[in-house]
């Protein structure tokens, strides 16, 4: 979304970057792109983001872009009569769509571990290919549950189906990652001022989604084919932000779970965190806008996710 609001208002183009939007649909093919430098920055999902670093490339995470978004959606009747008391226990013996290896994946199995289930016998979690493979999932009779990112979490409850919990719910998740800026290692060595202006773009986007909702909103909706008034109830709903703050201390307890879920082995991940380039770049625009309320609220923010 930051993506679609600076390149939309100009924000890249202050900045003296001349930007192009490209999609991808996974992110392997984003990874080339990079490695191949065709593609100088992306919004990599937050497991991606420390997997390739895990492996070896030579990436770094600069930056934020949606933090939490995701939920874990259930049948009616998994919940029935349990009232105030649901939470995760009531998964047990149950078959929950999944797309292995995301963000609410990693969520949500820490958060049955919490709770004393056992994501491999207690909870049967099948694969899903696809976001929208898991939301249609919902309505086949052998499945009760379904683990969903926006839009599809507020789709699924608008069709009736029970939110059981939001991903920023499940503790020790609070203001997790979703999704990273990362950029190739040594691209951001050589060429800092044009990551900086790349931020500096991003978090006056950041302002201009916090104080124009409405625009916000139609900005979004030439990107994205999804009706406006679900797009702004995820944009502006529960459980989910767009923030360009790199977060290295969410991004770091996401990382302690990915460990203790054997998903990479323990190396030092601090190291591929970049916070300079992010507080040069806020730095920069509250000294240009010292009483700015929505910046200096990015200030606050960025002390307590960064000490």
């Amino acid at each position: 979304m930051l993506y679609f609001v600076a390149q939309d208002k100009g924000y890249f183009e202050e900045e003296g970057l001349n930007s192009e939007l490209v999609l991808f649909s996974e992110n392997n093919s984003m990874l080339t792109a990079m490695e191949q430098k065709k593609l100088q920055a992306g919004a990599l999902g937050s497991t991606n983001s420390i997997l390739y670093e895990s492996q070896g490339h030579e990436v770094t995470i600069f930056g934020g872009a949606m933090t939490e978004g995701h939920a874990l959606v259930v049948k009616n009747e998994v919940v029935a009569g349990l009232g105030d008391k649901a939470d995760l226990t009531a998964l047990k013996g149950k078959r929950i769509a999944d797309t292995f290896g995301g963000t609410a994946d990693v969520v949500f199995r820490q958060g049955l571990i919490n709770v004393g289930l056992d994501p491999e016998k207690d909870v049967e979690l099948v694969s899903a290919e696809s976001g929208s493979a898991a939301f249609a999932a919902l309505k086949n009779d052998e499945i009760d549950g379904a683990i969903l990112f926006t839009p599809f979490r507020k789709l699924a409850e608008n069709e009736g189906y029970t939110i059981l919990s939001y991903s920023g719910e499940v503790a020790g998740f609070e203001n997790h990652p979703c999704c990273r800026q990362v950029a190739l290692t040594e691209e951001l060595k050589a060429n800092p001022d044009t990551y900086v202006g790349f931020l500096r773009a991003l978090i006056k986007a950041y302002k201009f989604y916090q104080e124009n909702p409405d625009e916000t909103v139609e900005i979004i909706a030439n990107y994205v084919d999804i009706d406006k008034e679900i797009l702004k109830q995820e944009t502006y709903g529960k459980f989910i932000s767009s923030n360009p703050d790199p977060d290295k201390g969410a991004t770091l307890a996401f990382y302690d779970a990915m460990v203790n879920l054997n998903y990479v082995k323990a190396f030092d991940l601090e190291s591929g965190i970049n916070t300079e380039l992010y507080k040069e770049a806020l730095d920069s625009i509250v000294k240009e806008f010292p009483n700015d309320k929505t910046y200096q609220s990015l200030v606050e923010y960025h002390k307590q996710a960064n000490d």
